[in-house]
């Protein structure tokens, strides 16, 4: 069966989302073996080097306005990855409306994370979601701060809705 998906659909549903590269859904991208981390830093991207891994952090630098500002040039992990929501419309299983409205959802609810967030506490924007979550909740809350303890359960409850989503509905 060949793909439902267009190029044109696919590039709709991406510029509506953006998750895979803003800092929601991964904190960091490993470079493959045909990767040029010279030619990626000149782009742009911010390379890092642990042990004998090499990766770029994520939200990428390259991803403005919705849109990967080094598309062609881009690490072949980036290439290679489709999420479930562009995989469900190819294969005729969910409409692009269906898709978009998906992608609405999981967007409202990562602003709302990021909203409790900076509500919590100061917190770098420029990190991935997920590590600015761990940073904040590293911090125990005063039990004698109702407030506190509330914000910190609409927290706690937004990021585990927002996983629960992406692991649904994105991750492959």
């Amino acid at each position: 069966m060949s793909s439902l998906l267009t190029p044109s659909a696919a590039s709709r549903l991406c510029s509506a989302c953006g998750i895979c590269c803003n800092g929601v859904m991964f904190y960091k991208v490993r470079l493959q073996s045909g990767d040029v981390p010279r030619e990626l830093r000149a782009l742009g991207l911010k390379i890092k080097h642990k042990h004998t891994e090499q990766f770029s952090l994520q939200p990428c630098p390259a991803f403005q306005g919705a849109q990967c500002g080094i598309y062609a040039q881009r690490p072949e992990r980036c290439e290679l990855f489709t999420c479930r929501q562009l995989k469900r419309v190819g294969l005729g299983e969910s409409s692009e409306a269906e898709a978009l409205e998906t992608i609405r959802q999981v967007v409202q609810r990562a602003a709302e994370v990021n909203r409790l967030l900076d509500e919590s506490g100061k917190t770098d924007p420029a990190k991935p979601l997920g590590k600015r979550y761990e940073k904040i909740t590293a911090t125990p809350v005063d039990p004698a701060d109702p407030p506190a303890v509330a914000l910190r359960e609409q927290l706690t409850l937004a990021m585990q809705e927002l996983e629960e989503m992406i692991d649904r509905d994105f991750r492959p």
